[in-house]
């Protein structure tokens, strides 16, 4: 992958210049259940940009994982409420109960993690149904491959938004680092910008921040981060989730019958444009790998350890089980086992509650269908989306 945004401010005109290939492996479901997840990475027009952020509230972010920030939970109109949920800041300019789980080793719920340690406050999303305006069919794969986030790039955002706003993105020690900053050829006469380089690069340094791990809420409510189609969505666009018991191949599993009825709200932080309308790839430890990956290499394994480089962890349990028709315990007791293998140490904390998140309360569901529509997006999903250090279009900060 190659991403790098120059800009040059010469004489009040401002020219960007960019070459990106985005990070994101979006999925595909096989109609026999024998495929999971992602088919590939998504590589996107060098010249496409976000239709940009606006938020209309503050954020209360340190920057730091910090305390998690209680949502004041707002009215929604028509429909029956979802049991705690939350909606409350406008990210984006351009917008108009389950089986018991069964994973061995820790479960998601005793997992302690700076992003679980006080979860947000909320009450009533509205129950979604087909033909309600706004409410749209969609599917949804999953995947982290490590990658700077897509809307990481200053080019990808709205530079004119008010105010301005850009993924965070973090470093090896999971730390946050500037998204962009001064071009080292800089001088006198002009001003640039350069991004940080993206760890799926040679010579990279940004990674996916780990608390973009998902967080469960409480037993039918979510959030996560994911990967949109670039056709009819922007970088910091929230999605009301709610799923329906289908998988995208037609090939219903006990996982998704356990799925069905449980909201996920996600956040876009990566756009690919090559991705059918309706398919939203979520970010999730475990998810796969695909074919841009520096996460293999950032947690010490081996590729092998990290599951099928499409479909991940699940993939690789129901290769190794031999069989698509198991109870969903088996899958999800497999998953968990590799997941606690992979992520056990204590500093990848979050990564290993959204790994088992996948087992405990998605199900480890393959490819799962469900209606969707824009909302607005939780205070939590908010604060660990946009930047604590590019707080601004500009910046003086030097590599």
């Amino acid at each position: 992958m190659k991403a790098i945004l120059f800009s040059l401010v010469f004489a009040g005109a401002v020219i960007f210049g960019c070459s990106d290939i985005d990070n994101e492996n979006f999925g595909d479901s096989s109609s026999s259940g024998k495929s999971s997840s992602s088919k590939g990475s998504s590589s996107s027009d060098a010249s496409s940009s976000s239709n940009g952020l606006s938020f209309s509230g503050e954020s209360s972010s340190s920057g730091d994982s910090g305390p998690d920030i209680e949502d004041s939970s707002s009215s929604n109109e028509g429909g029956d409420s979802d049991s705690s949920s939350s909606e409350g800041v406008n990210l984006s300019s351009s917008s108009g109960t389950s089986g018991a789980s069964s994973s061995s080793g820790r479960s998601s719920s005793s997992v302690e993690s700076s992003s679980s340690a006080s979860l947000p406050t909320a009450t009533g999303y509205p129950r979604l149904q087909k033909g309600q305006q706004g409410v749209i069919e969609g599917w949804a794969s999953r995947y982290w491959d490590g990658c700077k986030p897509h809307c990481s790039w200053r080019e990808k955002v709205d530079t004119t938004a008010t105010p301005f706003s850009i993924c965070r993105n973090c470093d090896a020690n999971n730390q946050e680092i500037p998204a962009f900053t001064i071009s080292p050829n800089a001088n006198q006469w002009w001003t640039g910008y350069e991004g940080t380089k993206s760890s799926c690069e040679q010579g990279g340094i940004a990674f996916t921040c780990f608390d973009m791990a998902p967080l469960k809420i409480n037993d039918t409510l979510s959030y996560a981060f994911a990967a949109a189609p670039g056709t009819n969505a922007a970088c910091g666009q929230c999605y009301q989730l709610q799923f329906n018991g289908g998988n995208h191949g037609d090939d219903v599993k006990e996982a998704h019958r356990l799925i069905n009825g449980k909201t996920l709200i996600i956040l876009a932080s990566n756009i690919g444009h090559d991705v059918e309308g309706g398919q939203f790839d979520i970010l999730i430890p475990g998810g796969g790998v695909g074919a841009y990956d520096s996460f293999t290499n950032l947690l010490g394994v081996s590729k092998e350890q990290m599951g099928a480089e499409f479909g991940g962890l699940l993939t690789a349990c129901q290769r190794s089980l031999n069989n698509w028709d198991l109870p969903a315990k088996q899958y999800k007791d497999c998953v968990a086992k590799k997941c606690n293998e992979i992520f056990g140490k204590d500093k990848f904390a979050d990564l290993l509650r959204g790994c088992l998140w996948f087992t405990d309360w998605y199900e480890a569901a393959d490819n799962p269908t469900f209606l969707y529509k824009e909302v607005q997006c939780p205070q939590y999903l908010a604060d660990k989306y946009r930047s604590t250090i590019n707080t601004s279009k500009d910046t003086d900060l030097r590599p």
